[in-house]
């Protein structure tokens, strides 16, 4: 199989490095004892904010708990729905679906959604925000270009990826259930689907692997895709430097 080339201007990880975080980490100085000097490797440096990792390794650590107002989130008005701008052209995008509390306060679920091969990513949820609050973080969460979207849009990308990458092989990342980030949503039946968007590009499965993919996850996402498309089905790109074993 041949994979696939690169955009011209567009480097080989595009957009998929893109993924928001709701603060940024701070670096941090890291003094060795003398019992470990011998060991020259450099610690490993904290990701940037817009470099392709799981949001779980860059929000803050601790268990918050699963807020009351998740579990009856469907019964609170959808305050909003954002996307990243020129989501079409990137294959994946941030998704922000917003409610009103009953406190007049805001929750939302983050859903980052790969509509090109493996779904949903990642997602979290947050509640309690001031309306400024979540103002003030809603560019973060897009990626610095929020763009609203009707609720049609939001759930057709994130239900349509959920789907699309359920039939390649694939499920969504794990807080999409345990942070109830699916009670964020309507229904999947509650809005209709207005096919505006195109899952998969030029009618396959696209896989573009991540600057934080490792060898064994990029191998074991190729099994998937053979295992359930076919060899000559399904197109990806990947680092360069690990094609040889990828081919």
């Amino acid at each position: 199989m041949q994979p696939a080339q690169s955009k011209p201007g567009l480097s080989w990880f595009g957009a998929h490095n893109l993924i928001p975080s709701l603060r940024n980490p701070r670096g941090l100085k890291i003094k060795m004892s003398s019992k470990n000097k011998k060991d020259k490797r450099s610690p490993r440096p904290l990701p940037r904010r817009n470099q392709q990792i799981p949001n779980s390794q860059i929000r803050p650590f601790g268990s918050i708990g699963i807020s009351p107002y998740l579990l009856k989130a469907r019964e609170y008005p959808l305050h909003g729905c954002w996307i990243m701008a020129n989501w079409q052209e990137m294959g994946i995008t941030p998704v922000v679906v917003a409610r009103k509390q009953d406190n007049g306060r805001i929750l939302f679920g983050m859903y980052m959604v790969d509509f090109y091969c493996l779904g949903v990513k990642d997602a979290y949820t947050r509640t309690d925000y001031s309306l400024n609050r979540f103002e003030r973080e809603l560019p973060k969460l897009c990626i610095e270009q929020p763009a609203p979207c009707t609720a049609e849009l939001a759930h057709e990308l994130i239900y349509g990826a959920l789907e699309y990458a359920h039939k390649l092989g694939f499920e969504p990342h794990a807080d999409f259930y345990q942070q109830k980030a699916d009670l964020v949503l309507d229904p999947p039946d509650a809005h209709p689907r207005l096919n505006q968007v195109e899952f998969g590009k030029d009618g396959k499965p696209f896989y573009i692997s991540g600057p934080y993919d490792s060898q064994m996850k990029i191998q074991a996402i190729l099994s998937t895709l053979r295992r359930t498309c076919g060899d000559g089905n399904f197109e990806f790109l990947a680092e360069i430097g690990g094609m040889d074993d990828l081919l």
